[in-house]
């Protein structure tokens, strides 16, 4: 692109609403978002690619006002769409923050409160009430399906209220995997609150070598069950139902969280299908399938 039509393209674009903004770094801002656009998969029945372009100016405008990796990072497929479902997300936490009345300011959250939390497994019904139950600490949980393509199980992000996010993407519909990813990403907000300007996005199939990730995991491991409860556990060395669901009462949590941690732990994910198969999440949550 040639000067004089960088200048005309410049001349007719609108300026941030962020007043320390320059009109110039504004651009760079629009310019970055259509090159996060151009990289979003057309789907059919999706946001206009004006709506698209809008919740990515806005995400990646806030990121660079931050001085966040994300404005900095060089675009591909799946920094586009991961910088979409986040806008998308921010958007749905700021409308919840404003319905709830009375919303309270995040003053932390303690291992054992999230442990208090973890405990809450044991009844398949409290799934539904788990955005009011985390409100009561000022942290916003929201469910939002990820996009085809993502590898994202969650994500954690704070607004500019102080609110800690908590994204659960529902990418399986294990109960398991529902209560791994609450706990790890509750870990995240205990620990690494003031890290949480900028989203961290979470694919718990992967092994991270990250320090945060890796206390994270050990805190959200530890809240589900404890590491000396887990040696006592007769189901690590004779795997059957009935172990399973006898330690899940001994340690106050949902069976399926003992069967789903079992199978990671063997490499045998064949194991305790009727436990893990019980329930399904979306089902719960949304009457889906």
């Amino acid at each position: 692109m040639s000067t004089s039509n960088q200048a005309s393209d410049f001349d007719d674009f609108p300026v941030s609403g962020y007043g320390s903004e320059s009109a110039m770094d504004f651009y760079e801002v629009y310019l970055k978002s259509v090159q996060l656009a151009a990289e979003i998969p057309k789907r059919k029945g999706g946001a206009s690619e004006e709506k698209i372009l809008r919740s990515l100016v806005k995400e990646v405008q806030a990121s660079s006002a931050r001085n966040g990796a994300l404005f900095r990072r060089n675009a591909d497929a799946k920094e586009a769409l991961s910088t979409l479902w986040i806008s998308g997300a921010r958007q749905i936490a700021r409308s919840f923050v404003a319905a709830t009345q009375e919303m309270p300011l995040f003053n932390g959250i303690s291992a054992d409160q999230i442990g208090a939390i973890a405990r809450m497994s044991v009844d398949e019904n409290v799934l539904p009430q788990l955005p009011s139950i985390l409100a009561t600490y000022g942290i916003v949980l929201i469910f939002e399906p990820s996009f085809p393509g993502m590898k994202v199980d969650g994500a954690v992000f704070k607004l500019s209220t102080g609110n800690p996010v908590i994204v659960l993407s529902l990418r399986y519909s294990r109960l398991d995997n529902f209560w791994f990813t609450l706990m790890h990403e509750l870990a995240h907000v205990a620990l690494h609150y003031e890290t949480l300007n900028e989203p961290i996005l979470d694919d718990l199939e992967e092994t991270s070598s990250i320090l945060i990730e890796k206390q994270a995991d050990k805190l959200g491991g530890e809240s589900l069950i404890s590491k000396s409860d887990w040696r006592s556990c007769d189901a690590r060395y004779t795997p059957t139902d009935a172990n399973v669901i006898a330690f899940a009462k001994k340690v106050k949590v949902h069976p399926s969280i003992v069967a789903g941690r079992l199978r990671r732990d063997l490499n045998r994910h064949t194991l305790f299908t009727d436990i893990i198969n019980k329930l399904n999440v979306r089902k719960v949550l949304f009457n889906e399938e």
